[in-house]
């Protein structure tokens, strides 16, 4: 693991000079491996929670603003156990490998979906509370691993479940359906904010009202599926980069930037992965305020924006993939603090002085760490999950991380 020293000198550096480390072997100059401080995997699991993790994860990246931060949670950090396991049914979808989705926490439920249905376990012991089996879910992309079931969103009591012809929505407490919205095909999971439920369809983007799942409008996205919905704007990146008014789609404004990731907002900036570097546009107008370039052929994961830290994962094509964490930096652009080789890889969920990232691909280790929490201020690896399959993105709580193996297998993780 690289030295504390290292990683400190490297947030000396500004945006422009660490882009001279472009001809490195690695995107980072720490590119050792890392290596937590305490590993485990899928070994014996307790009998539960003795006290139920506070809070919820009610989306894929946490809010509908997708910076993937959850204020004021404690996630487990010290001598983290292996609470529950639970197997779910996860036959494939259409003869392509789906798996599991990324879980939903919320009202004490974990909810996800296979090619087997929409399923509700227990936060407590992981035990199955219901499944909904009347539905071909949606799939999307999975990271050069095939494609993964598209996850459940949950809001006030209601999951929204994206499927093969449109969008179920279930109650949380005994997954009965409230109703059903068919005439549009998700290509990726929806997002609920403002009393209605975004639907990105591939090259339009369908507004359905939250209560019954009328359709209130449709707009057009030049291919856009990865949103996020902040200060009544919807964040769409496409073709381009584009904003449009969330109670009505009419577009506010458009870039002819490239987006390469799914955008983020948070303080009426949108941060979002280009081919240029990471770039931050105003949320009002979509003007370019600031760019982080380290150099051509660099693209970036979707970015965990908190408000001290920006986390993103560097690949730069040739060279080995990397974590960076950047201080966030009033209007300018964020400095480069620390940086870490993952292998293959994504941050996606920050929560209290912790970030997770998840590692779809590790080197020559047989059951390497494929869930990684690492420390805000140096990017210690302080534990990781092992596993011979790769995880899904974790949903953080006070007191938990619940994620799931590839193969159908949900963990939930706490505190020793």
């Amino acid at each position: 693991m690289p030295s504390i020293e290292r990683r400190t000198f490297l947030g000396t550096l500004s945006a422009g000079v660490v882009a001279g480390f472009g001809g490195c072997s690695s995107s980072c100059p720490d590119d050792d491996t890392p290596t937590p401080s305490t590993t485990f995997g899928t070994g014996e699991a307790d009998r539960g929670f003795d006290s139920l993790p506070g809070g919820d994860w009610p989306a894929p990246r946490f809010d509908p603003a997708n910076t993937g931060f959850a204020p004021s949670r404690r996630p487990p950090t010290d001598a983290p156990t292996l609470r529950w396991r639970t197997t779910l049914s996860a036959p494939t979808v259409d003869g392509v490998t789906a798996d599991v989705s990324p879980p939903a926490v919320a009202d004490g439920r974990v909810f996800l979906t296979t090619g087997a249905g929409a399923f509700a376990l227990s936060l407590r012991d992981g035990h199955e509370e219901w499944r909904y089996g009347d539905l071909s879910p949606a799939t999307t992309s999975a990271g050069g691993h095939g494609a993964t079931p598209a996850p459940p969103v949950v809001r006030s009591g209601t999951v929204y479940v994206p499927t093969a012809d449109g969008v179920v929505a279930l109650r949380t407490d005994d997954g009965t359906e409230r109703w059903r919205a068919t005439g549009v095909v998700p290509t990726a999971s929806p997002t609920v904010a403002d009393g209605a439920v975004f639907v990105p369809t591939g090259d339009e983007l369908a507004a359905l009202d939250t209560a019954g799942g009328g359709r209130r409008w449709t707009a057009t996205t030049d291919g856009g599926s990865r949103l996020a919905v902040a200060d009544g704007a919807v964040v769409v990146a496409g073709g381009d980069l584009r904003g449009l008014d969330a109670a009505t789609g009419d577009r506010l404004w458009s870039s002819s930037v490239d987006p390469r990731s799914r955008p983020a907002v948070a303080d009426g900036v949108v941060y979002v992965g280009t081919g240029e570097g990471i770039l931050g546009a105003a949320l009002d107008d979509g003007t370019e305020r600031w760019l982080v370039d380290r150099g051509g052929g660099r693209t970036y994961s979707t970015p965990v924006v908190t408000p001290e830290t920006v986390y993103a994962v560097e690949r730069p094509g040739e060279a080995g993939e990397a974590t960076f964490a950047l201080d966030r930096t009033g209007d300018g652009a964020p400095d480069p603090r620390w940086c870490s080789f993952v292998g293959e890889g994504a941050v996606t969920a920050a929560a209290g002085d912790h970030a997770f990232a998840i590692q779809s691909h590790a080197g020559d280790r047989p059951t390497p760490p494929r869930l990684l929490a690492f420390t805000a201020r140096f990017g210690e690896a302080t534990w990781g999950y092992r596993s011979a399959e790769p995880v899904v993105s974790p949903a953080v709580l006070d007191g938990g991380v619940v994620t799931a193996t590839r193969d159908g297998t949900v963990v939930a993780v706490g505190g020793g």
